[in-house]
């Protein structure tokens, strides 16, 4: 018998065993993407009312932050910076960027401050200043459901394992076409949010090291020696 017929002849004595290998494989594929589907459940009316009292129980939250910028003319470049920030109802947030400079912002409820450390002078923004409107939706998003529910309505709620998603549209036409929020089902804190805009700017927070309790007295206060000066 020549060696290709014998070659042949061991192929096919163990094709049955190949092909019943690559089917199991396959079915245990598929049954596996079967179960990571049926792992993502939709909320319910009450579910999402638990969630939101349980949301809105906080008073403070502070965290640790990572803001990503993508341009809409410079999809393949975005920006990035982090560090501290700290929230408090009704409208209070110390937003202290450390990377990729050094800035501190601090909104009381009236208006906007920025500085930067070290320096004695500091800038004091209108409310309704750009700068302000995007980081005071923030707050709203991470600290007051309800606020938040007053604007935008939920497109889909979705809970996957420990992690919750939202889709919300806003309720009127504005700044911003669509927001996603990701919360942490085990702690209860927004743990992500992604803000797309009408011009397709797309602006992402990530939220990490979660922790609550009573701030500092002057958590939202310009240090002393520094002179606020009005800004456009």
């Amino acid at each position: 018998m020549s060696s290709t017929n014998k070659n042949l002849r061991s192929v096919l004595r163990w094709a049955p065993i190949i092909i019943f290998c690559i089917s199991t494989a396959f079915i245990l594929l598929v049954a596996g993407d079967v179960s990571q589907a049926s792992a993502v459940e939709s909320l319910s009316t009450d579910e999402l009312r638990e969630l939101q009292g349980k949301l809105n129980q906080r008073q403070n939250l502070s965290v640790r932050f990572t803001q990503i910028r993508t341009s809409s003319l410079r999809p393949k470049k975005p920006s990035t910076s982090s560090g501290k920030a700290i929230f408090s109802k009704p409208a209070k947030f110390r937003w202290e960027f450390e990377k990729p400079n050094a800035d501190i912002l601090l909104f009381d409820g009236r208006s906007l401050i920025s500085f930067k450390p070290g320096e004695k002078t500091a800038t004091r923004f209108n409310s309704q200043a750009e700068r302000a409107k995007e980081i005071k939706e923030v707050i709203d998003f991470v600290l007051d459901f309800d606020a938040l529910l007053t604007r935008y309505s939920i497109k889909q709620a979705q809970r996957e394992r420990h992690e919750i998603s939202l889709t919300l549209q806003p309720k009127t036409t504005g700044a911003i076409s669509e927001l996603k929020i990701n919360i942490d089902a085990k702690s209860f804190f927004v743990s992500a949010i992604k803000m797309t805009f009408q011009n397709r700017n797309v602006s992402e927070f990530r939220f990490l090291e979660p922790t609550t309790g009573s701030l500092a007295t002057d958590a939202f206060s310009v240090p002393a020696g520094i002179q606020v000066v009005d800004g456009v």
